[in-house]
């Protein structure tokens, strides 16, 4: 019975979907006939002139050049360098960034500050410890700072010292 009333609903819905149209298309062609499209005519382009290369020096530019050697590379001692150590310590394979002071054991005679790792461990320098990626050696410990003397490479073959000052982080307490 549904399919009764199914294909008579389809015929009647085929039936009367002749619309008369004429009024739409009459519409669009005297819309299309009155339409005028005004256009600005664009600026005159400028005519590209490409000048010859010249070469003014015998290195190639396609080739990625090489820096300049110093005479102090060559190894004449004219500039100080740092001593190279075998025996390297655990905080130096962290930046000095990443590293921070948490606080100091001792007494008046020898302090000890504490530094945290990124690793989250605690270890305990003094003075003449070595700390930092750069040759970073600890000058003086103090109970609210640590100075230590960071040595950089300038480019030259040269090294040049930086102070560097770490203070103690202070913890943020945790609300529970």
């Amino acid at each position: 019975m549904n399919l009764k009333w199914s294909v008579c609903s389809l015929c009647l819905l085929l039936v009367g979907c002749q619309a008369n149209d004429d009024s739409i298309a009459q519409f669009i062609n005297q819309t299309h006939q009155q339409a005028q499209a005004t256009v600005e005519p664009l600026l005159e382009q400028p005519t590209f002139v490409a000048e010859a290369f010249v070469m003014t020096s015998p290195r190639s530019p396609f080739i990625r050049p090489r820096p300049e050697q110093s005479d102090m590379l060559a190894g004449d001692g004219a500039c100080w360098q740092p001593d190279e150590r075998t025996n390297r310590s655990a905080l130096e394979s962290y930046p000095i960034e990443q590293l921070s002071m948490r606080g100091v054991m001792g007494d008046t005679k020898q302090l000890w500050a504490l530094i945290y790792t990124p690793e989250g461990k605690l270890v305990k320098v003094r003075e003449g410890h070595f700390l930092g990626l750069n040759h970073g050696r600890v000058l003086s410990v103090s109970p609210k700072s640590i100075d230590v003397e960071e040595v950089l490479p300038d480019g030259e073959g040269c090294w040049l010292k930086r102070p560097i000052k770490l203070t103690l982080a202070q913890q943020a307490e945790k609300a529970v």
